[in-house]
């Protein structure tokens, strides 16, 4: 969108760097900057003097994984201008009762220079792909739904964690990073990539029905209350999308865009084969769902929510992003 975009990394000192680019928006995560830190606190609120507006990630209740000390700092500082994240506000409610601070939720996207109706391509003509990783949290749907796909339609597979190869060599990675041995690990992980960015298009676009799956408790539950990034990628990538029932992709696209199935096996192999049968209805949703992405849910519609929510959009004069 024209803007200049500068990065943060480890290399650099916060304050040194805040004021090297004095960007007017600067990003990050509550479980990456060391909010602990009162120097780190000093720095936003010295570049928020400036004009700099600071957007803070935030997920709530604060995950076991966060580092414990930063949870009293949200609860008794106000850090940030925008506090955000990829939860859904329903999740976020306790957040805001308990900080006093408002939440945003700024959705997961498609990339609009990678996720577009790809095309058809002969290898990818499957009845039904899932393309994704072997999750624990994805359990119910490998062990309940996948295996009687397997057995009525040509099921295509992709992704990490599938075969005993591919769990070898994460495994290796895992040791080489351990050994702080970065490249080399760098080099088996690109290595592990079955499907490229530019088959991923081809693949969405040539199978029949695309799966989607979001990662759930072993009850079903879905704590982390978000609708994924393969919910947007599907549907602009020009796939049938058929994915679990989580209420909040109703508010992206509408039952003839993205169709969604309930925790029940029956459920799920009754739509597949519903859809494998009605390729009219299964185009029309098709096309809908992908032109209802393209409309709305690319990164650029989500550059647009933060600039807005930081009062930037009408600023055509930016420089630093």
């Amino acid at each position: 969108m024209g803007h200049e975009f500068a990065v943060l990394t480890h290399e650099h000192e916060l304050g040194a760097r805040l004021r090297e680019i004095r960007p007017h928006l600067f990003m990050s995560q509550a479980n990456v900057l060391d909010i602990a830190d009162a120097g780190v606190r000093a720095e936003l609120l010295s570049a928020r003097r400036r004009g700099t507006r600071v957007m803070l990630q935030v997920a709530w209740p604060w995950p076991p994984s966060f580092p414990k000390e930063r949870e009293p700092v949200l609860r008794s500082e106000d850090i940030a201008d925008i506090y955000f994240g990829e939860n859904e506000p329903e999740q976020m409610v306790t957040f805001t009762k308990e900080t006093g601070k408002q939440y945003h939720v700024v959705p997961n996207a498609a990339n609009p220079q990678m996720h577009y109706p790809g095309t058809l391509n002969p290898r990818f003509q499957y009845d039904v792909v899932y393309l994704g990783a072997n999750l624990r949290k994805k359990r119910w749907f490998v062990d309940k739904v996948l295996p009687e796909v397997r057995k009525r339609w040509k099921l295509g597979l992709f992704g990490p964690g599938w075969t005993i190869r591919d769990n070898a060599l994460r495994g290796l990675s895992r040791g080489l990073r351990g050994a702080r041995l970065y490249r080399l690990a760098g080099r088996i992980d690109r290595g592990r990539i079955a499907i490229s960015e530019e088959e991923e298009r081809q693949l969405y676009r040539s199978a029949k029905v695309c799966l989607n799956f979001h990662e759930r408790e072993d009850d079903g539950s879905q704590p982390h209350y978000i609708v994924n990034q393969r919910t947007f990628k599907i549907a602009a990538c020009g796939g049938f999308q058929l994915c679990d029932e989580v209420p909040a992709i109703r508010k992206y696209f509408t039952e003839d865009e993205v169709v969604m199935a309930r925790l029940d096996p029956a459920d799920w192999i009754d739509k597949i084969g519903y859809y494998l049968s009605h390729e009219e209805e299964r185009v029309a949703i098709q096309r809908k769902g992908a032109a209802r992405a393209a409309a709305d849910h690319l990164s650029t519609n989500r550059v647009r929510l933060v600039l807005e929510l930081c009062g930037l959009l009408e600023n055509r004069q930016l420089g630093h992003g």
